[in-house]
């Protein structure tokens, strides 16, 4: 047997490798399939493969009993091995990398140990040297017939996933029933409150917000008016293709807002029918820092719509709402000043991107009339060239992170502790599909450069069902497609398949520039 270690690249290759490695299993089942798991039980020790990469193979065994997990994964040569195999099994380049450790539920978040060194049959033992830290892996079950490899060796530079099943089935039905004897432990993690501190301390003064990082921008409340009896009009030749809407499908009311409005109005207080029932909901855009947010009505009394505050902070639009006056951060989504303080609204997702490719996915939207009532240019923008150039109008905070262009548009996300972004120029030109894991939350993030759209959301279902997804090409609405085979739209929702009818919950993210993100949550990741 001939042995190599791989130096680089983004998979293992399926011959000329002799590993054992730790895993992450990250799972999902056929719709009528085998009956999801409670915890990791003994019955899913076994030896696994992966059909489409032949060459190698994984050995679980899990010791419930103390609960810890042990994996293995190995590759073989399947070329004839040279004569001298002896000696090339004791070479100083003979690696085997393994994985124990403690578990939780389905769950196991494991440090890699890397052994070097050793000779087989040798009639004095020659000492092996271990270290950690080569890389971190979990293993994670839905059920006890197959699952997902997925590996990061930062040592080695080398990630990626593989697919993986039972080699035999001889202890499947031991697996469903230890499983069937306790009950599911589904511990999806739900989005945050808010983006920000879900209850900050009010300081002096009555508000969240520092009193010294609040500016008055100069046109006073409602100085830049909303919209509050939008008109809407089919078609829409007049606008460029390329310019931006704030798309909005809410059951079959699909909805399209250009910013060439919004940069004018800002809020469009609006009404759409939920559920059967008419209900209110504010579309929020603001041109300085390129966010755009839909809020549906606030469970208070009376006039739930909002206006504008004319103050700022971190350059973001500050809004109140009519029924107590309170101040809410667009960006924070929550209340800052006023007696909801602290509150937080009912969201709801938006997809901003260009009008020709809103209006490919949806022929039939109704779009934003610029028949408003006010005299204005919609033609023309009010802030020069503050979206092209690198100034600033009002002083914000961490302005000084510059690891991306301050006007760079960027899909952003916050679960927890953890703030990651998505450079829209760095998604491919075509639907590009990416099943990530962001803090606590297991995400798929769509993304396209050439349709200029993104969106993220949480792939775990409410049964604890984990979805892998990947793109699909030309055939709007439809952006991807599970490993179930349903195929879902950019809203998270499944048109067909399986799961037809089921929306992917609502994660913290929204486009924005990049200085504003960075304000807001200094700190956060960039995908490379």
């Amino acid at each position: 047997m001939s042995v190599r270690v791989p130096q680089s690249g983004s998979s293992l290759p399926a011959s000329r490798i002799c590993l054992a490695v730790l895993i992450v299993l990250l799972v999902k089942t056929a719709a009528a399939g085998p009956q999801p798991l409670a915890n990791l039980n003994s019955g899913l020790n076994d030896a696994w493969f992966s059909p489409t990469t032949p060459g190698q193979g994984f050995l679980l065994v899990v010791f419930p009993n103390i609960q810890q997990v042990f994996v293995a994964w190995f590759t073989y040569d399947t070329e004839r091995p040279p004569q001298d195999v002896a000696a090339i099994l004791g070479d100083p380049g003979h690696r085997w990398l393994t994985a124990q450790g403690p578990y939780q539920g389905t769950r196991a978040d494991l440090t890699l140990f890397v052994t070097r060194g050793g000779v087989f049959n040798a009639p004095t033992p020659v000492p092996n040297t271990d270290s950690a830290g080569e890389g971190t892996l979990t293993l994670e079950f839905a059920d006890c017939t197959q699952g997902m490899v997925t590996y990061n060796l930062a040592g080695s530079g080398l990630s990626g996933e593989i697919p993986i099943q039972r080699v035999a089935d001889d202890n499947v039905a031991l697996c469903e029933t230890l499983a069937a004897s306790e009950p599911m432990a589904c511990e999806r993690p739900a989005p945050d409150l808010s983006h920000g501190i879900d209850n900050p301390s009010v300081l002096e003064g009555g508000a969240t917000l520092p009193n010294d990082e609040v500016f008055d921008a100069g046109p006073g409340p409602d100085g830049i008016p909303p919209l509050e009896d939008p008109q809407f009009v089919q078609g829409g030749a007049s606008l460029a293709p390329s310019e931006l809407v704030v798309g909005v499908k809410i059951g079959d009311q699909i909805r399209a807002y250009p910013h060439n409005i919004l940069n004018w109005h800002e809020i469009v207080n609006d009404r759409f029918t939920v559920n059967g029932t008419p209900e209110g909901g504010t579309i929020s855009y603001c041109p300085l820092t390129g966010s755009a947010v839909l809020w549906q009505d606030l469970d208070i009394c009376c006039d739930a719509s909002f206006g504008t505050t004319g103050l700022l902070h971190n350059s973001n639009l500050i809004l109140y709402d009519r029924a107590t006056g309170s101040f809410w951060s667009q960006m924070l989504e929550q209340s800052v000043f006023g007696n909801q303080i602290t509150a937080i609204p009912k969201r709801l997702q938006v997809i901003e991107t260009t009008w020709a490719t809103w209006r490919a996915m949806y022929p039939d939207t109704l779009l934003l009339s610029e028949d408003t009532g006010f005299s204005r240019d919609y033609n023309d923008y009010p802030y020069g060239t503050f979206r092209t150039d690198n100034s600033l109008l009002w002083p914000v905070n961490n302005e000084d992170d510059d690891r991306l262009g301050r006007k760079e548009r960027v899909l952003g996300i916050n679960v927890g502790d953890a703030s990651r972004v998505y450079p829209i120029s760095g998604f491919a030109s075509d639907i590009e599909v990416l099943n990530e894991r962001v803090g606590a939350m297991d995400v798929v993030v769509i993304g396209s450069s050439g349709l200029n759209l993104g969106a993220v959301y949480n792939r775990e279902l409410a049964d604890c069902t984990k979805l892998q997804f990947e793109p699909v090409q030309d055939q709007l609405p439809v952006v991807m497609r599970d490993n179930l085979g349903s195929d879902w739209d950019a809203f998270g929702v499944a048109l067909s398949g399986p799961l037809a009818g089921t929306q992917l919950q609502k994660t913290n993210s929204y486009i924005a520039f990049w200085f504003a993100w960075t304000a807001f949550f200094p700190g956060a990741d960039i995908r490379q």
